[in-house]
């Protein structure tokens, strides 16, 4: 049986924008993965809410990725797929962050899982990598609450312009991206979250992409 772990933000976590708890297992997209893979792999949900990639917020300490992802995939290890989805927090206006740092630090979280994931394996090979870029934020951030967290339409603009910078990282190391705005949307509740219709349309996507990843690996 493989090991993917699900490292990522409130999106992975399953934050519920109704209620502010969190969707059933079954809503959200790894519950929605590993229905899709069934006996073939074991899906571990590494979602926070307020993840960065690597940067500190001093307003909610415990939120650095990077520091995270060392021992998460040494205590999950052997680990043969983590799949990637962090930037979204990155963008609120507090960090003062370009889409093009975003990348920068997603690259160092593509390192770092490159680096630790073949201490982990008899055969010595790194993980695969499953590179997701985040959804958008919502058109109606101005109108929202946390719409001034987010930095108004500068954070929408900027979520636009990860995909396109996170797929190059992925073509740069060899691994595999997808897109997760072509699949899910934002909660018009508060322009960052998902519904559950998202969850199942982004875990369906994201599944079937897994089982690409699966079936390359074992031939």
């Amino acid at each position: 049986m493989k090991t993917i772990v699900c490292f990522g933000d409130s999106n992975t976590y399953g934050y519920n924008p109704h209620t502010g708890f969190r969707y059933d297992y079954e809503v959200r997209w790894p519950g929605v993965l590993q229905k899709m893979v069934k006996e073939d792999a074991r899906v571990i949900e590494e979602g926070l809410n307020g993840r960065t990639t690597c940067f500190d917020d001093v307003i909610r300490p415990g939120r650095i990725g990077i520091e995270y992802l060392d021992p998460c995939l040494h205590s999950h290890g052997p680990v043969d797929l983590v799949i990637l989805m962090l930037g979204t927090n990155d963008l609120k206006v507090r960090f003062g962050l370009t889409p093009i740092t975003i990348g920068k630090a997603i690259e160092c979280l593509i390192k770092k899982i490159l680096e630790i994931t073949p201490q982990k394996r008899e055969d010595g090979k790194p993980a695969d990598i499953l590179l997701v870029s985040p959804i958008h934020i919502g058109d109606n951030v101005a109108q929202i609450p946390a719409g001034e967290e987010m930095g108004f339409e500068r954070a929408l603009e900027y979520s636009k312009r990860l995909a396109p910078i996170y797929e190059e990282y992925a073509k740069a190391y060899g691994i595999d991206f997808l897109d997760a705005a072509k699949y899910a949307k934002p909660s018009q509740v508060d322009a960052c979250h998902m519904e559950p219709e998202s969850h199942g349309s982004l875990g369906r996507a994201i599944g079937e992409k897994v089982k690409e990843i699966l079936e390359r690996v074992e031939k």
